[in-house]
C-alpha cells in the first residue's frame, strides 16, 4: 500500500471515530438538559397540578383496563394456523402481532397486567 493511501485512509478513520465520538456526547448533552428541563417544570407546579394529574390518571387508567385486557385476550388468542391464514400472509400478521404485544402500552395492561 502507498504511504500516502494508508495516511489518508488513517486520518479518515480517525475523523469518522471522533465524529461518532462528538454526536454521542451531543446527544448525552441533550437528554440531560431535557431531563433537567423537565424536573424543573415539575418541581415548579404546585401540589394541586400534582394531585389534579394523579385523579386523572386513576381515572383513565379504569376506562383504559377492560379495553387493555380485551386487546390482550384478541392478540392472545389469534388463530394464525393455517386453516385460517397461510405463508407469507401468516408471518406478516404474527409479525404485527408481536410488535403490538411488544411495544404496544394499551395492550400490556395497566399497572403491570400482562397477557
Amino acid at each position: 500500500m502507498d504511504p500516502a493511501d494508508f495516511v489518508q485512509e488513517l486520518f479518515e478513520g480517525v475523523n469518522r471515530e471522533i465524529q461518532t465520538g462528538v454526536h454521542e456526547v451531543q446527544d448525552w448533552i441533550e437528554a440531560q438538559v431535557h431531563g433537567a428541563a423537565v424536573q424543573l417544570l415539575d418541581s415548579l407546579m404546585p401540589p394541586i397540578v400534582h394531585a389534579g394529574n394523579a385523579a386523572v390518571k386513576v381515572g383513565e387508567s379504569a376506562i383504559v383496563l377492560p379495553a387493555s385486557t380485551g386487546i390482550g385476550l384478541t392478540l392472545g388468542s389469534a388463530d394464525l394456523g393455517n386453516t385460517v391464514l397461510a405463508g407469507a400472509v401468516a408471518d406478516t400478521v404474527q409479525r404485527g402481532i408481536d410488535e403490538l404485544k411488544a411495544e404496544g402500552d394499551y395492550a400490556q395492561g395497566v399497572n403491570g397486567i400482562a397477557w
